[in-house]
Order: structure tokens, then sequence, then C-alpha cells
């Protein structure tokens, strides 16, 4: 562990990794930490992809995670065009679980940062930090760059049936409601908010923003929505883009609607963060997992007026 630390240290002295992982919304808020860090360092970023190469950290037997996992940020061309780590970590996941194992002091002296490197709204010792591992589930970690510039073109342009679509979510208000289920409903660690939730969290937007707001429902399971809510889905449109339609290309459509229900997710969260809409047309579940109810672990991932509904019971949270 010491000797590939130093060795690849040495290599990237001048120079920020971080490593990507999980779906999307996760490898956005990876970028956007690096991102961030390389800026206010002056330093140059690379992007570490190794996780994705590693079968025993995708799962590799259930597609209903794998196709989660996917490299899909690189659709992004600020993201594409961010050079790669020369020298990649093992593909067999030592290096990952390794880091599971050594406190935040010992990860710091091989000049590597997690979330505990991150105190009070800055960087510990922020130039000593070569590698970003981690989640960074939080726009603390945004420092001064702004999302909406990092993630605003694309490699290659909207499908034409998103470009067709774009209109119906522009020409009125609309609430964008994302229901997640595939991979959650097989990890079985993450809440499903239940149909409660998403009704209790239209009309609370529709109160706002007007009656005759139009319903947007997006989700990775079009035909168990149906079966799952089915007073749910009187109330709006589901949407459900062809297959080769992108995951990047569903987030900028949801991201246009004016109004929001979120899942735990944070592709919820990053559709509302790029649409700038207003903390009180966003409606976020009080808590994230199952283990851990009515506990609200990303506290600080949404702002303080977003509007908390619980995910069981769909009642109002304080």
């Amino acid at each position: 562990m010491d000797t590939f630390s130093d060795s690849t240290n040495k290599v990237i002295r001048d120079k920020i990794s971080v490593h990507l992982s999980g779906g999307l919304g996760n490898q956005m808020f990876q970028y956007m930490a690096g991102y961030a860090l390389s800026k206010k360092t002056d330093k140059k970023l690379l992007l570490n992809q190794n996780w994705f190469s590693n079968p025993w950290l995708l799962h590799k037997n259930h597609l209903a995670y794998l196709s989660k996992r996917k490299m899909d940020s690189l659709q992004f061309a600020t993201v594409f065009d961010t050079p790669r780590d020369r020298l990649p970590t093992p593909r067999d996941g030592r290096f990952e679980r390794s880091l599971a194992k050594l406190t935040e002091r010992k990860l710091r002296s091989l000049g590597i940062a997690s979330e505990e490197s991150f105190t009070s709204g800055e960087w510990s010792d922020p130039n000593s930090i070569h590698r970003l591992v981690g989640y960074f589930m939080s726009p603390k970690y945004f420092l001064d760059s702004n999302p909406t510039d990092v993630f605003k073109h694309l490699v290659v342009p909207l499908s034409s049936w998103s470009s067709d679509f774009l209109p119906n979510l522009n020409i009125r208000r609309s609430i964008g409601v994302h229901i997640r289920l595939g991979d959650y409903i097989f990890l079985g660690d993450k809440v499903i908010p239940q149909e409660d939730y998403f009704l209790s969290g239209i009309d609370f937007l529709k109160a706002e923003m007007g009656l005759n707001t139009k319903v947007f429902f997006f989700t990775d399971e079009p035909l168990k929505v149906e079966e799952l809510f089915p007073k749910l889905i009187k109330l709006g449109e589901v949407v459900s883009p062809p297959s080769y339609t992108t995951s990047v290309e569903n987030l900028i459509l949801l991201s246009k609607c004016a109004g929001f229900v979120c899942s735990n997710s944070t592709f919820s969260w990053w559709a509302a963060a790029l649409s700038n809409a207003p903390a009180e047309w966003i409606v976020r579940p009080s808590y994230f997992f199952t283990d851990m109810p009515d506990i609200d672990t990303q506290v600080d991932l949404w702002q303080s007026h977003s509007y908390k509904i619980h995910p069981i019971l769909g009642e109002k949270v304080k």
C-alpha cells in the first residue's frame, strides 16, 4: 500500500486524481469535489475510472445494479476532456478495500483525502492532497464553482426524441416526479418512498405553483410504477424515453421542470440543482436508508427551505 501510494503520488505531485464510482449522481458529486479543489490549489485534475473495471465492486451478476454503474458522466464535455490518471489503481479492488482500513491521519500522510478531510467549510491542508476517494455528496465541496457551468455542454447532442419531448416541459410550469425503483429494490438498503409520499408532494407543489401545473413522472421502471402506484399515475404523464436515450439525457429533461418531488437519490438532487428551482419548490424525503428510519443522514445535501415529507407515511416533517 505505501509503496503504491508513494510511487503514484510522485507522478501526480502537482495534480489531483479524483476516483469516480457509483451511478451518475455520485460521479457528478465526486467530479465537482475534484474540480473545485483543483481550481483552489491550481493543480491539474485527473480522472481515475478503475472502479468501473472491477467486477467484484460492480455486483456483475445483477443487471439492475450494473445498468446504473457506468461512466455516464463522460457524456458531459468537461468530464470527457479531463485527462485520465496514467497510473490507475489495481483492478481487483484491493486499493479501495485497503483504504477502508486506514485512519484519516494515515490517509492524509499518503496524500489521500476523503470527506473527513473537509471541516468547517474547507479542506485541511489542501495543497497536500493528491487523491480524492469518497462520495462527497454535498454542495459544500463545490466551494466557489458553479455546477451548471461545469455540466453545461454534452459531448453528443440530445437525441431527436429528447429534443422533441423538451417543449412539453418548457411550455408551462411543470412538476418533475422522480421515482427510483430498479437497483433500490435489488439492494434493499435505501428506502423507496411510498405512494402517499409522492401524492403529498404533488399536492404541496400544486398549492404553491398552481392547480393546473402539469405533472411528469420520471422513473427507471415505467411498467412497475403503474403496478405499484395506480393512483399516482392518474395525476400526470409517465415519461418513457426509448432505450437508446442516455441517463444524462433523462437527467437534463427532468431538470427542465420547474418543481420537483425527489426520491432519495442524487439523480433527483442534480435535476433540481441544475434547474435552479427555488428551495420552496423542491420536495424531498425526510430520510434515505431503511436501517436508519427517521434519521436525516443527508441534512446538508438539501437546502434548508426544501419541503420534507416522511417517505412512508406521507406526512410533513419539521
